[in-house]
């Protein structure tokens, strides 16, 4: 879990200013090496987006500056539900209210569509980029102000709060743009590249790689310090799994060039 923890913190914010009208939310340096993760509590099952919303709780809750007010609140009324509410903070430095909608993605870079905003897509195309700031714009963030969400904030000054986004991700390219930078996002979120399952298949380079297929709560992990990998034709078979059931799976690989270990992430994408 703790190298899931450096990772996530690690991962830089998918906006370098403010973007699409939002706020971004800068979260706090913390000492890893020395961070207490005992009070973590995470069901295996949970997805990556409710893992990360543990940890940046975690980091909250032993932060100095802030206060958690509420967190993951859903906001019903008359047995229907509105939506939730990620965290609402006190931050105890400026004497004022947040509230910190989350997100935690990854993307694929298809250069394949024409608008820029468009082309950030998740790697099972589920999802997209402008999806989601679209819904943080007209129905996350009003949420707030919701007439069914004034019960659940009675100690909150709705006249004294902020809203922010911490949107935090990890873009892969298509494989021949590898090394090139993209206008719109912070590029240091450029985290490797990504081809077909057909195209994995079709290139005998990968066969010279030792490879592994880390589990989905893994992806927040450095590839560096796996100590686990397999050959070529073993991690075919999971690849082959994961193509047949339309699931696109993230791999590391390793490869050694003049004495000099490589060690790239991407995703082969069913599609």
């Amino acid at each position: 879990m703790h190298n899931q923890l450096r990772g996530f913190c690690n991962t830089p914010s998918l906006f370098e200013n403010d973007f699409y009208g939002f706020k971004l939310f800068e979260l706090e340096d913390i000492d890893l090496d020395n961070f207490d993760i005992n009070n973590i509590q995470i069901l295996q099952q949970l997805p990556l987006g409710k893992r990360v919303e543990h940890f940046f709780d975690a980091i909250i809750e032993q932060s100095p500056n802030y206060e958690r007010i509420l967190k993951n609140k859903q906001i019903i009324q008359n047995k229907h539900t509105f939506g939730e509410i990620d965290f609402i903070l006190f931050n105890k430095k400026r004497n004022i209210y947040e509230h910190i909608e989350m997100q935690y993605k990854f993307y694929v870079y298809d250069d394949n569509i024409k608008e820029e905003i468009h082309r950030y897509v998740g790697p099972n195309r589920s999802d997209t980029l402008y999806l989601k700031l679209e819904k943080l714009k007209n129905k996350q963030l009003p949420l707030l102000f919701n007439e069914a969400t004034k019960s659940y904030l009675e100690d909150v000054d709705l006249e004294n709060i902020e809203q922010k986004i911490l949107y935090k991700g990890n873009i892969f390219l298509p494989r021949h743009l590898k090394g090139q930078s993209l206008p719109l996002i912070n590029n240091d979120c450029i985290n490797g590249y990504y081809l077909s399952f057909k195209e994995f298949i079709k290139d005998d380079s990968f066969k010279q790689m030792s490879l592994f297929v880390p589990h989905r709560f893994d992806w927040l992990s450095d590839p560096t310090t796996n100590e686990t990998w397999k050959s070529y034709e073993e991690a075919k078979e999971e690849i082959e799994f994961f193509a047949n059931m339309k699931a696109s799976p993230l791999i590391w690989s390793k490869q050694i060039i003049n004495d000099e270990t490589i060690i790239e992430r991407f995703f082969i994408t069913w599609w």
